[in-house]
């Protein structure tokens, strides 16, 4: 958590790897059923996205963007601010939407199906990397040059502490 704003950006890769899994499925689950991959598959991206993406939001939400939402006030940036608004909004959809897939991920985990709903995990994934574009293209880059060494290591700190808590 040396560099909180490139962890950041990392996990974007992760998030956009566990999202080709998941439109993977409908293809492998009509081709094989729900067999030992999927179930083992199934379990992963649940795994993945009940932890490390779920840190990735509350760091976001709870300390990246307070900081950057202060400095665009600052700076007068009022696109950064109307960004965040509508990141944080996502936040929530993505959210609602990945509870859904989750229970279809969770029957294929246990062998009760072979079915994921392909529209789901279509709107999903565009507004997860929709999302990520937009972090990536706007947000970053402004965070790079708002936020300052100080208040970085802090962010990289609340970060690390975050998954540490979630690993005890």
């Amino acid at each position: 958590m040396d560099e909180p704003l490139d962890t950041l950006q990392a996990c974007h890769h992760g998030i956009e790897f566990e999202l080709g899994v998941l439109e993977s499925f409908a293809a492998h689950l009509a081709a094989r059923g729900s067999d030992e991959a999927a179930r083992s598959a199934a379990s992963a991206v649940m795994r993945y996205f009940d932890t490390v993406a779920a840190a990735h939001h509350r760091d976001e939400d709870e300390d990246l963007f307070p900081l950057l939402r202060e400095a665009a006030a600052r700076d007068g940036r009022d696109e950064i601010c109307a960004t965040l608004y509508e990141l944080q909004r996502e936040h929530q959809s993505m959210e609602r939407l990945y509870a859904q897939v989750r229970a279809g991920l969770q029957a294929i985990a246990v062998g009760e199906s072979a079915r994921l709903d392909a529209e789901l995990v279509a709107r999903f994934a565009w507004l997860y990397r929709r999302h990520m574009r937009m972090e990536g293209d706007l947000l970053l880059p402004y965070a790079r040059q708002a936020i300052g060494p100080a208040q970085r290591t802090a962010l990289g700190e609340r970060m690390a502490a975050r998954r540490q808590a979630a690993q005890a």
